[in-house]
């Protein structure tokens, strides 16, 4: 079906589609005043009444985490023509798009400087009292212009107040929880049905750091005669030996990592200094300086360079979201 440009909120013009997500579709838009690009998730309310919005939460959400580097502004949110429609800043491709780029995988160069930053985010999203359960490469996104080198994150649907906001006090352990994120790069206490914390976003960005260093992870493409046994199979995997032989073949430092992770008591703070150290150290030791000379931005340090021509930069138009993996 041909797309049709259309109008928001009258300053806004619709120009394509970026992409589905679960809870809508996320457009290219145009602020026809100050001439800035956006990008612009609208969801149809909910046939059941009885079902919330998402789009709402995740404003509020960005609202609570605005004013912080890496985190997009939210230019406008609120219902445009019987629709929830936000309007956010425009970021680059996502970090898994950027690693089809440079041939699936990245030097364990961009990998740690990447590290820091993802850690950043993380850390500062725990800090206002938000989970994020949905971490993953493709919820970090580089930025644009001068913001080329700052890895950015968003998507915050699947995100969970675990603290109180009026008394501070965590949320309550809880059992016979139900699937939720991307099972790719889900901690093993969700496999286990388990309430998630701080720990497990830490987990799971522990496996989206393997899977952009080795390119895939072990539990990628297994056969299974269903869902549910599919699942089951990865869990059992990343409960033993094929996740220690892929921490086995790793750099030590994401074996001490993941240690770390899985040591974490539900309620417990994970140490951030720590690990934003373990990868400092590396570099330190490798003689690396961090800058903005990351895979993509410089294909000289990739031993069969980047899949682009050197006139081209990297967008969401030369990469396909991957259709395959469980959600």
């Amino acid at each position: 079906m041909p797309f049709h440009p259309f109008r928001i909120c009258n300053f806004y013009q619709v120009s394509s589609i970026l992409g589905h997500g679960g809870f809508g579709t996320v457009y290219r838009g145009l602020h026809l005043l100050t001439s800035e690009w956006v990008a612009i998730k609208v969801e149809m309310p909910p046939e059941k009444e009885e079902q919330p919005a998402m789009l709402p939460y995740e404003a509020a959400i960005y609202k609570l985490l605005r004013g912080k580097q890496g985190i997009p502004c939210i230019r406008w949110s609120g219902m445009y023509g019987g629709a929830h429609v936000l309007a956010m800043d425009m970021l680059g491709s996502n970090l898994d798009q950027l690693r089809r780029v440079c041939r699936s995988q990245f030097t364990l160069r961009t990998v740690l400087i990447l590290a820091e930053q993802m850690l950043d985010r993380v850390e500062f999203a725990h800090s206002k009292g938000i989970v994020l359960r949905d971490v993953k490469p493709d919820n970090f996104a580089m930025g644009h212009g001068h913001l080329a080198n700052i890895v950015h994150l968003y998507d915050f649907g699947l995100s969970k107040l675990y603290r109180d906001p009026e008394t501070g006090a965590h949320m309550a352990y809880r059992e016979d929880r139900q699937r939720l994120g991307t099972i790719r790069y889900a901690s093993l206490n969700m496999h286990l049905g388990r309430e998630l914390s701080r720990r497990d976003d830490m987990e799971s960005l522990g496996y989206s750091l393997i899977y952009l260093l080795n390119g895939r992870l072990p539990w990628q493409g297994i056969y299974a005669p269903d869902v549910d046994w599919k699942i089951r199979r990865i869990r059992e995997m990343k409960a033993g030996k094929a996740l220690e032989d892929l921490l086995s073949s790793a750099p030590p430092e994401f074996g001490q990592y993941f240690e770390h992770c899985r040591g974490l008591r539900f309620e417990q703070k994970p140490d951030y200094a720590y690990l934003k150290t373990l990868f400092r150290k590396r570099m330190q030791s490798e003689g690396w300086q961090y800058d903005s000379k990351l895979d993509w931005l410089d294909p000289s340090v990739l031993p069969k360079g980047s899949l682009l021509p050197d006139e081209y930069k990297a967008e969401h138009c030369f990469v396909e979201d991957d259709k395959w993996d469980v959600q």
